[in-house]
């Protein structure tokens, strides 16, 4: 799913009403890594982490870009020494089928990768939306704000929609995107050849904003009936201000609780939408008799804020935007058993367990382990933390580093001089930064160091004890520059 937050389903133990039938019987089937993390808070990041097994400061894909002028594109496609699992699967006999949201950009792109590969794309949907007699893909945008931005170190601006832009759609359910994908994807696992091995993926878009949707699910919750988590509408005292005035996640800070509730009500509407999309493919599954063979993998890419800290969509490392779901269903020749791990999983240990289980070689260089021995063992202790980055959003702007370890979350926002340290075990909802905190030092300390030690050794190029400003993008024109400062390849040779 995309923007999916991690505690609208049952599997989080928080209880939002939300009805997501399919995905909790699919929790009832897996091993759920209840501490899952996205390697970046943005799309194109993390969706490349997932096919890659490479942190985004190791493969150069650091934003979204495609709305901005042509310095930033290179740091949002993949580059050719970079391969995928994609690529692994097919050329060890897979049919592989990929339909939905595809956002790993590459040079070359996946489909003269994978000549053989089935991709089904938005532009198969906006066909059929055409053949049916519906005008436009999507409703049009009455109204956008300015959206103050960087642009690779420079202070810019660019126009988006605003969150209450839920509009009804003007087609049936049935036609929706995902519907549409997920139909096209239970047909073709129907059909399949059951002689040859096989990989579909299929990638959601709800519930991305814009939160539009079709009928009966644009009007199934009422925001009357829902409560909010206590931290939405509300800012906190140790929130980075550039939070308040930089980028998309600052559309949602004119918005009260009333205003957040009917845009909840939206969005809930989606995810019951995306968990029914998500039902089709699994009971083709199970119709076809593929099930109990299948390796299954639910996660996402990031979550939302949806007014949290009165932020707007991910972009930070915040519980809301960084935590999601990983459901794990091997085998059932396998022996694993359902249940649940507290060890930290991320979206870089995706390709190596789908090559694990798949008895084929992963991506080389790939800095993520196999999830199999923790699903198999429950008994295996695990990583003990999680790593988050991130580096702008259509283009280049405040970089972030995170770190989250047993109860605590710390967080370094470079440029602004400004840290972040929570107690997420007692303050779930990150409303209390500790940082400035004399009795937690400490902590801060030894996280701190333990941040700086895994950038160093996957090789980033920030480092926490070198000062970064913004016009330092300039340093980083090519994908290539992104080397660890004062490395024995960096042709500076300095920080």
């Amino acid at each position: 799913a995309d923007h999916l937050r991690f505690d609208c389903l049952a599997a989080s133990g928080r209880k939002l009403g939300v009805r997501t039938p399919h995905l909790d019987a699919l929790a009832a089937e897996s091993v759920v890594f209840e501490r899952a993390y996205c390697a970046s808070p943005l799309c194109c990041p993390t969706r490349t982490a997932i096919a890659t097994g490479l942190w985004p400061h190791r493969s150069g894909v650091l934003i979204n870009g495609g709305r901005v002028e042509d310095p930033a594109m290179p740091f949002g496609t993949l580059g050719s020494e970079h391969r995928t699992f994609y690529e692994s699967l097919v050329e060890a006999g897979y049919r592989f089928t990929l339909s939905g949201v595809q956002h790993v950009h590459s040079e070359p792109p996946l489909t003269e990768r994978m000549p053989g590969a089935d991709i089904n794309r938005d532009m198969d949907w906006h066909s059929y939306l055409r053949d049916k007699g519906y005008p436009t893909p999507r409703p049009p945008v009455p109204w956008r704000v300015p959206v103050p931005t960087y642009c690779n170190g420079r202070p810019s601006m660019r126009w988006a929609e605003p969150p209450e832009f839920c509009p009804k759609t003007e087609y049936d359910a049935e036609s929706f995107l995902d519907m549409f994908w997920a139909n096209r994807t239970a047909e073709k696992i129907r059909t399949a050849d059951p002689s040859v091995p096989h990989a579909w993926l299929f990638f959601a878009w709800a519930p991305h904003p814009p939160f539009w949707s079709p009928e009966p699910y644009f009007s199934m919750y009422d925001p009357a009936d829902i409560e909010l988590p206590p931290n939405i509408a509300e800012w906190y005292e140790g929130q980075p201000k550039h939070h308040m005035h930089n980028g998309a996640i600052t559309r949602g800070v004119h918005l009260d609780k009333e205003g957040w509730r009917r845009i909840w009500a939206k969005y809930l509407g989606l995810v019951t939408m995306v968990d029914e999309a998500i039902g089709r493919v699994i009971n083709a599954l199970k119709q076809r008799g593929f099930w109990d063979d299948a390796l299954v993998i639910f996660t996402q890419d990031h979550g939302e804020s949806l007014g949290a800290h009165r932020l707007y969509q991910k972009m930070t490392a915040y519980e809301e935007s960084a935590h999601v779901p990983l459901f794990v269903k091997p085998p059932k020749s396998c022996s694993a058993t359902p249940g649940r791990r507290q060890s930290f999983a991320g979206h870089v240990d995706l390709a190596p367990t789908f090559c694990d289980y798949a008895e084929v070689t992963p991506p080389a260089g790939g800095q993520g382990r196999s999830l199999r021995p923790e699903v198999e063992n429950p008994e295996l202790p695990g990583r003990d933390a999680a790593f988050i980055e991130y580096h702008g959003d259509q283009a280049r702007e405040m970089p972030m580093r995170a770190i989250v370890s047993g109860r605590h979350k710390y967080i370094h926002h470079f440029g602004l001089g400004v840290e972040e340290l929570y107690d997420i075990e007692a303050d779930p909802y990150e409303t209390t930064s500790l940082v400035d905190c004399p009795e937690h030092d400490v902590v801060r300390a030894e996280l701190h160091s333990r941040l700086r030690a895994w950038m160093r050794e996957t090789e980033d190029f920030l480092d926490l004890d070198t000062e970064f400003a913004m016009t330092d993008w300039g340093r980083f024109s090519e994908r290539a520059d992104l080397r660890p400062p004062g490395s024995a390849d960096d042709p500076t040779g300095k920080p």
